[in-house]
Order: structure tokens, then sequence, then C-alpha cells
């Protein structure tokens, strides 16, 4: 009797062990690895360096797939670089948490959240915005790369003058700093 319990444990905890090394296993795998993408897409997509929009734009390239954003890219990609050349902004991403809200292994397509801090940096000021998105996912060989990308609302966290940048100009007609103004109704100097 013992040695039929002792074989029926045996083979209902190695059923156990066998789905969770097999199964299981393979389903965490893709769930990281879609996470995973789905993270390094919306960085990608969300960053520009001034100094290197080439190599900026070849990231974005490699994290996306499908004709909707390959063509969204191809559209801007000369806007971006004339634009980042005219007022020297850089943006860089950082992901501050993500995770998936649909995973289909099958049809390879994943969904997932992600929220970045954004910070937009002029050579004068800086703005650092907290960025939801929501991003579509495609397998694509080996790699999960965005189909479809969807900011959301954003929220400001911090912004003011980069660190040792000079202070901006004063608006034209604006008085200079530490200049008397002279009160109201009477004529100045």
């Amino acid at each position: 009797m013992l040695a039929v319990i002792a074989l029926a444990a045996a083979v209902w905890f190695g059923y156990g062990w066998g789905r969770a090394l097999l199964v299981d296993r393979a389903a965490a795998e893709a769930r990281d690895a879609a996470l995973s993408g789905a993270v390094q897409a919306a960085v990608n997509l969300n960053s520009v360096d001034a100094e290197n929009v080439d190599l900026s734009i070849e990231n974005m390239r490699s994290s996306i797939t499908g004709d909707a954003l390959r063509n969204d890219l191809e559209a801007t990609e000369e806007d971006i670089r004339a634009r980042v050349a005219e007022t020297g902004t850089s943006m860089s991403a950082e992901a501050l948490f993500g995770t998936l809200t649909e995973l289909n292994t099958d049809d390879e397509v994943a969904k997932a959240l992600v929220v970045l801090a954004v910070r937009t940096e002029t050579p004068e000021l800086f703005a650092t915005n907290k960025v939801p998105v929501l991003v579509s996912l495609r397998k694509d060989g080996d790699v999960w790369k965005a189909e479809t990308i969807e900011p959301l609302a954003s929220v400001e966290m911090e912004s003011g003058p980069v660190a040792g940048a000079p202070p901006p100009a004063p608006a034209p007609g604006a008085p200079a700093p530490g200049a008397e103004t002279a009160p109201e109704g009477e004529a100045g100097p």
C-alpha cells in the first residue's frame, strides 16, 4: 500500500515538475522576452541624441516592425534631423516600469503598458515628463518589436535650466536684470 502511495505521489509531483520545467518555463520566457521588447522599443522610440542622430534613428528602426511604424519613421526622419540640428534638442527615455497586458504566443503578438521618464534637453533648459505608452508588439524572428505605440497623457516631473548653462536672454523690451523701473505714471530717465 505504501509503495502505491509513493508511486502515485512520485507521478503527481513528477508531472507538476515536468509541466513547470517544460510548459510554464516557456510561457515565462515568452512573457519576459515580450516585455523586454516593449520596454526597449518604448525607450528607443522616445530617445534622440543630438550628438548622434544617425544612431538614434537606427535604434528606432531596430525596434519596430510592420508598415505603419516603418512608414511613420520614414516620413518623419528628415523632420527629426532638421529639428535636432536647429535646436540642439536631445531626448532620453528611461523605463520606470512596464507590464504586459496581453500575450498570445500562438499568433506571436502582445500588448504592454510602459511608463517612461523622458528628459528633453536643449542647450539651456530641460524638462522631465512621466509618459505612459501603450505598445503593441509582434514577434519578428526571435525579437519582439513594436508594431504600434501610443503615448498617453504625460505629467511633468521636473524642469529648469541645464546645470552650467548661461541664463536665458531677457525678452525683447523687458528691463535688464537689476535695472530699476519707473513707478507707474512717471516717465523714466
